[in-house]
């Protein structure tokens, strides 16, 4: 089959990899690194507009006009479908959801339910569907129409968060009220030109938890679990918003009981979400409070941005599992550990950034390939001075000595 890929930053290298391997013609309208894909004989395509070359403006539309794509789209990608003869979509972005619904393509498309993307995508909508499931919830603090004007910090406690309503945007985690309130109103949360309905939550102490899994229109399964403490990597830095998720990011194995608990706590509310629709592969994130209770911060329905998890089954298995089975993905995952470890620079996701990746040694030590990474000039850069590791039951030291010792990257534990 022609295979086409409409994703976020390197969601689905190691699913159009395996594709690749079983005889398909994989494209991807992300083109961030199109020599590196290109080595996996990956096809990375301009024809269709990443959201990271979009126009201020149509950003502007995209925000505006509640988490959609740029204005000229649809015809674009009418194009796309028949100028390589595409016989199936597979859709990870939220933001071309709403596009895809909007008529019939003649072509086979994976993606979420309309009602199922806003249990990402409008944060108020997710609040009241994990409550009506029966997750607890941290108290909402305050809410308004203009984040510019309506946000009023004299009630709020020193340290609190901050979620838009309904726009597809990402939560500020505000550290410090006196801090915050020294900015100039351009500098506070969204730089956007428009008004943004927001609301504040309180900030959860504890462990934050994360519990993947697949949904298969109306059947689901879990995949696998961990901790993955994001906070640093959402703080509300003066002059900067939040950085991408893995900067400054830890992420460890859950105890079993934890994962017990964690997964115990997702059932009916995944019950009730399968009755939404959709075909898609998600993470529900949740706090363990320090009173031992479970808190539902967010659920994306979609992979993991810089994902680069190993693919259990091959390209056309796990293809037709995903579409019909997900409990055999589920069960290619259970008793087994896959920790992650990042390793990053002093100027991580910063301008010039780059720096050279020792890529020989995933050959040498049999571990998955990275996302971020491109080729240039024959040599391989990672992007944004960060790479996230996904091992197999345990971290590899020798590996993380070669990749310290070879590279200016560094694995980061917490410090």
């Amino acid at each position: 089959m022609n295979i086409l890929f409409i994703e976020m930053e390197h969601q689905n290298l190691q699913f159009m990899k395996k594709l690749v391997e079983d005889g398909h013609t994989v494209y991807t309208q992300q083109h961030q690194n199109p020599n590196y894909l290109k080595s996996f004989g990956i096809n990375s395509i301009t024809d269709l507009p990443y959201f990271h070359q979009w126009t201020p403006e149509e950003v502007e539309y995209q925000t505006h006009n509640l988490n959609t794509t740029p204005k000229n789209t649809f015809e674009t990608f009418l194009k796309v479908l028949e100028k390589y003869k595409i016989d199936l979509v597979i859709n990870t972005f939220p933001s071309f959801n709403k596009l895809i619904h909007e008529k019939d393509w003649g072509v086979e498309i994976i993606t979420c339910s309309p009602d199922a993307i806003k249990l990402e995508t409008e944060k108020l909508f997710a609040r009241k569907f994990a409550h009506h499931c029966g997750i607890k919830l941290p108290k909402m603090l305050q809410s308004g129409n203009n984040h510019y004007t309506d946000l009023s910090l004299q009630d709020l406690p020193s340290k609190f968060i901050v979620k838009p309503q309904i726009r597809w945007i990402r939560a500020w985690v505000v550290p410090d009220k006196k801090m915050f309130d020294s900015l100039p109103n351009e500098q506070r949360l969204w730089k956007s030109p428009y008004p943004i309905e927001y609301f504040c939550e309180e900030f959860i102490e504890g462990l934050e938890t994360n519990i993947s899994y697949i949904m298969s229109d109306g059947k689901w399964s879990f995949t696998f679990s961990e901790h993955c403490d994001e906070s640093n990597a959402k703080l509300a830095i003066v002059g900067e918003g939040p950085h991408a998720w893995y900067v400054n990011t830890t992420v460890e194995q859950l105890t079993p009981e934890v994962d017990k608990m964690v997964r115990d706590n997702v059932v009916d509310y995944l019950d009730s979400a399968a009755k939404l629709g959709g075909t898609y592969e998600g993470s529900i994130t949740q706090m363990l409070g320090k009173d031992g209770e479970l808190y539902f911060l967010e659920n994306n329905c979609r992979p993991y941005v810089q994902n680069t998890f190993p693919l259990p089954l091959g390209g056309n298995e796990y293809l037709d599992a995903f579409r019909n089975n997900p409990q055999k993905i589920g069960d290619c995952f259970t008793g087994k550990k896959f920790p992650k470890l990042v390793f990053q620079g002093k100027t991580a996701f910063r301008p010039n950034s780059e720096c050279k990746y020792p890529f020989h040694l995933h050959d040498k030590y049999n571990i998955a390939e990275p996302t971020s990474v491109e080729i240039i000039d024959g040599e391989y850069i990672a992007q944004n001075g960060a790479v996230i590791i996904v091992f197999e039951d345990e971290i590899n030291m020798d590996f993380v000595n070669e990749v310290e010792k070879e590279s200016e990257l560094k694995a980061y534990w917490g410090n």
